[in-house]
């Protein structure tokens, strides 16, 4: 560290004598309680043990500051009244003035010129050259002080190649636009520093910059404590355990499994005694906090070691809330994304918005999709299209609380349907808080100045935040970055679009990593070089890898030719890395040394065969295998992993070729299958038959465990450009019920228009278009028989069931033309059920009558287009059709018990199959999709019970009560004896 620096140095190489060491320089200064004393330490972590061991040797503390080399530099900065110009080159006022001076010089220098092009860039490179100087003030200040003098020379002497020539010039229009000369402040620390009154102890600090090691060295009477290799005699040996291991994942699972060894076969050994040393932590963080958080009983006992969290901070989230409310004009404010804003915390309580899924309801419902309004839309090109936005959404939700359902007031727009008299409150919420969102909007979209930024910000805050009690730092914090912000660029005339500002707020909110939680019982994690010399009982490395050690040389790009000023990086990384191994009697090493995902070797990274090498150790390395389930990680050296264990299991069992285990879904099925049943209801219509047969497992759902299946609201965030799906069904529906009707179809248009269902302007237009032809197609086919003469048939028929009691149906058909007629835009074949059932109880009751059932299907030549497809369905026989009546009631009376295994489309096409003795077992195999030949899904319910497979609907066998027709499983059982003959099969 150099002899010249204070009165005297003390070395030593043990931990434990050094710390004696300080004592006793601490027991030799003046015993005054109003005398501050200081032991300048290598970090906060440093400084907290060491704060603790000399209350540990002095009996107190009290008195002695611990700071690291950067606090003592703000602490000397504050005394000597440079603190804002320090602050001003260490901040975000430096990459201002660094993005002035690239302008002002960009026609002089093409390098500059390039990156003065884009906004994006500019403030990139900026950002890149003002890191770039800072680094050159703390490794060469002498040539600092050269190019500030007017040279334009390189640190030999010699002139600057062009690549760099334009160094010198931007350091000087940097200066100049930030009214701070780095060096002066520096000369006024060093100043504060000769004077300063206190008692300083430089204790086992290895790496100074020279900004610090000038201000180390004018501080009068200093004292260092120095760790030193070289003395106290030779070091004992190293105990060290090598484990072979993959991914980052993998070596997480294997350093807990490790360090739960240790602590079980040693119970003194204690969480503080132990550090995890990872270069990089925030490679690691969520895997170490994954691995290593608390859990319930039965979970990996790692899980209780109490090591630190790692991840980063999570900052002040009003903070990051408002920098995305500030760059809201250049988002697309789409309905998730703003939904998910106005739950955030400070918005939601501010405003009383603490139900989620009514806010959800009510957007969706209101047709949003993106955009604040017209203007907002403009920015991404689409002038003028207010469809759909925020503003129209909400003018829907007024209309709904405002008019009569059915009546548009006059209105082109229709209210929204959603709306309740209930949610008043919150629908003035949102339409203030949008209102306030889009004056926001239109004031950020003009650039401004950092002070003129920080005033809107202030607004924002007023204007739509607001915090709990126990959250109110949140404002408070905000209010200080702010203020912060705007002293430190008093006076700039710097014009920041809201993304830029929005950058820069963010970029003076990143957290550092959580803090090491040195001293207070934790295992600590902790990054290579921190807590160095501080001795424990059991240290591992993790996440040694050749980019991180030795890693790069240090050297910035960009950065002219230094020589021999600038440190070896490498090296002093390596020192390091063999600091932290000699710290602790037992040293546990997690390295990758086979692919995770091909499980071939890799090369091991070369600090680890260097540390080894040092060490003086070849230990037999211990292969790990890939994943936690593998068989071999519960053999020798067991992991202590119940889950990974139980995967183990599980895999032996299917190799083993055992009998497969049952799934979830299975046993849920099997269940359903045979639950007890009870006595039929007295009477049931021809509409509920209908609705059980369209999905029995629903029908089961709802009466046998009261589960109603409904889609939750889901927001939609894009504007289709066409109609599709589910939303090209219901305009064609609505068109078909206009002309069942004999309305004009012009008021369906209206009607869909107003409710912004159809997509914009020319486009909906034609959309609709093409839905009418189609509606028009298919009614051109169906109105005769639709017009045909009415006549309203009774049905009151009574069953007697076996077992299950006696059951009455009572209904009313209407017939058209003697004839049952349904007509549909629907292609599914369950459509057949509702004129199939009716046709069924006519008959029964002495009136054969067809049903007869007018659809859309795909063109088979043509799958662009749609052709009309016309079904006859019924049984003309009364007697067959009582006694098909017969097993549709006994299904519908067990199906209020028990699960009736037959999904409508399948059982009607197994049925059409056997019945016209085509079956092939190969078709009835697969997971179910548009592209599989007779299953193209199951509804919701049906997840419960089976599994992404078609062939599980034979996997079961009919019981006694199912129909006994020769199928070998119920779902054939039922799906003849309920369908045998729809489609026409003998």
């Amino acid at each position: 560290m150099g002899n010249g620096r204070g009165e005297g140095i003390v070395q030593g190489r043990r931990w434990s004598d050094l710390l004696d060491r300080l004592a006793e320089q601490l027991r030799q200064l003046p015993a005054d309680p109003f005398k501050l004393s200081r032991v300048v330490v290598s970090s906060a972590a440093t400084g907290r043990i060491v704060g603790q061991e000399v209350a540990a040797r002095l009996g107190i503390s009290a008195g002695i500051s611990y700071p690291p080399p950067e606090r003592l530099m703000a602490e000397l900065a504050e005394r000597a009244g440079v603190a804002r110009d320090r602050s001003r080159w260490l901040g975000t006022p430096l990459d201002l003035a660094t993005w002035e001076a690239i302008d002002a010089l960009a026609s002089e220098h093409p390098v500059l010129a390039r990156a003065a092009d884009g906004t994006g860039s500019r403030r990139a490179t900026a950002g890149r050259l003002a890191r770039l100087q800072r680094w050159y003030v703390n490794v060469a200040p002498d040539l600092i002080a050269a190019w500030l003098h007017g040279s334009d020379t390189g640190a030999d002497g010699a002139p600057l190649p062009e690549r760099w020539a334009w160094q010198p010039a931007l350091l000087r229009a940097t200066v100049d636009a930030l009214e701070v000369d780095p060096l002066e402040t520096l000369a006024a620390i060093v100043e504060a520093a000769s004077v300063d009154p206190t008692p300083t102890i430089l204790f086992a600090v290895d790496d100074l910059t020279t900004p610090q090691q000038k201000v180390v060295e004018a501080l009068p009477g200093l004292t260092e404590i120095a760790a030193d290799e070289a003395v106290d005699g030779p070091r004992a040996e190293v105990d060290v355990a090598l484990h072979d291991s993959h991914g980052p994942a993998r070596q997480v699972e294997v350093l807990r499994d490790e360090l739960t060894r240790a602590f079980e076969a040693d119970p003194t050994l204690e969480p503080r005694q132990v550090a995890i040393i990872c270069p990089r932590p925030e490679r690691y963080a969520q895997l170490l906090d994954a691995a290593f958080s608390p859990a319930t009983d039965g979970a990996h006992p790692g899980r209780g070691l109490r090591v630190q969290p790692v991840a980063r901070q999570s900052g002040n989230p009003t903070l990051v809330l408002l920098a995305t409310l500030l760059r809201l004009g250049e988002l697309r404010a789409s309905a998730s994304q703003l939904v998910d804003l106005l739950l955030e915390e400070p918005i939601e309580h501010r405003w009383l918005l603490d139900d989620r899924q009514a806010i959800i309801e009510l957007v969706g419902g209101a047709g949003v999709h993106w955009g604040m309004d017209a203007d907002h839309r403009a920015v991404f090109a689409l002038d003028g299209l207010a469809q759909n936005t925020w503003l129209r959404g909400l003018d829907r939700l007024l209309i709904g609380l405002s008019v009569a359902p059915g009546h548009h007031g006059g209105l082109a727009l229709a209210g929204a349907d959603v709306v309740e008299s209930s949610d008043l409150q919150t629908v003035g919420a949102l339409c203030e808080i949008v209102s306030r969102l889009r004056r926001l909007v239109a004031q950020t979209a003009v650039p401004a100045t950092i002070p003129e930024w920080v005033a809107r910000s202030r607004s924002a805050i007023s204007d739509l935040l607001g915090c709990p009690q126990d959250e109110q730092w949140q404002l408070m914090h905000a209010h200080t970055v702010l203020t912060r912000l705007e002293n430190d660029h008093l006076g700039s005339g710097t014009l920041l679009t809201r993304g830029e500002f929005a950058h820069l707020l963010t970029g003076s909110l990143t957290s550092a990593r959580a803090r090491v939680a040195a001293g207070n019982g934790s295992l600590m994690v902790a990054p290579l070089g921190e807590l160095r010399h501080v001795e424990h009982r059991l240290v591992a490395l993790l996440g040694v890898t050749d980019d991180v050690v030795p890693g790069g040389s240090g050297q910035l790009p960009d950065s002219v030719d230094l020589g021999g000023l600038v440190p070896d990086q490498r090296q002093l990384r390596l020192q390091q890395l063999l600091g932290h191994a000699r710290s602790a009697p037992k040293l546990v090493i997690v390295r990758q040394a086979y692919s995770q995902r091909s499980n071939d070797p890799v090369p091991a990274p070369a600090a680890i065969s260097w540390l080894l090498e040092e060490l003086g150790v070849a230990p037999e390395p211990i292969r790990h295998p890939p994943t936690a389930s593998s068989e071999a990680n519960y053999e020798g050296s067991p992991s202590f992993d119940p889950a990974g264990h139980a995967g183990a299991l599980a895999r032996r069992q299917l190799t083993s070729r055992a009998a497969p285990v049952d799934t979830a879904r299975t046993k849920r099925r099997r269940q359903a299958l045979t639950r007890p049943v009870g006595r039929a209801p007295q009477q049931v219509t021809l509409g509920q038959l209908g609705r059980f047969l369209a999905d029995p497992a629903k029908a089961f759902l709802r009466s046998a465990v009261n589960l109603p299946l409904y889609s939750e609201p889901e927001l939609a965030d894009e504007m289709p450009l066409g109609l599709s799906g589910l939303s090209q069904w219901q305009v064609v529906n609505s068109l078909l019920d206009a002309l069942k009707q004999d309305r004009p179809l012009d008021s369906v248009i209206r009607r869909l228009l107003g409710d912004e269902q159809l997509p914009a302007d020319e486009i909906g237009r034609s959309e609709f278009n093409r839905a009418r032809e189609q509606a028009e197609k298919l009614w051109a086919e169906a109105s005769g028989a639709w017009h045909a003469d009415v006549v309203d048939v009774p049905v009151d028929l009574q069953f007697d069931l076996p077992v299950l009691g006696q059951l009455r149906l009572i209904d009313e058909v209407r017939c058209r033309g003697g004839a049952s007629i349904s007509v549909t835009p629907s292609h599914g074949l369950d459509k057949l059920i509702p004129p199939w059932l009716e046709s069924l109880a006519l008959t029964a009751s002495g009136t054969p009558t067809p049903g007869r059932l007018f659809r859309l299907i795909k063109d088979p030549t043509n799958y662009r287009s749609q052709i009309v497809d016309t079904r006859t369905v019924g049984q003309p026989d009364p007697g067959a059709a009582m006694t098909r009546l017969s097993t549709v009631l006994r299904a519908y009376v067990l199906g209020q018990y028990r699960l009736i295994p037959a999904p409508a489309t399948a059982a009607i096409r197994y049925a059409d199959d056997v019945g016209r003795s085509r079956l092939d077992a190969r078709q009835w195999r697969g997971a179910p999709g548009y592209r599989h030949p007779k299953v193209d899904r199951f509804g919701p319910a049906w997840a419960l019970f089976y599994d992404d497979e078609v062939a599980e609907l034979f996997t079961d066998r009919p019981n006694p009560e199912d129909p006994t027709n020769g199928q070998e499983s119920a779902f054939g059982a039922w799906a003849v004896a309920l369908y045998g003959d729809l489609l026409g099969g003998n």
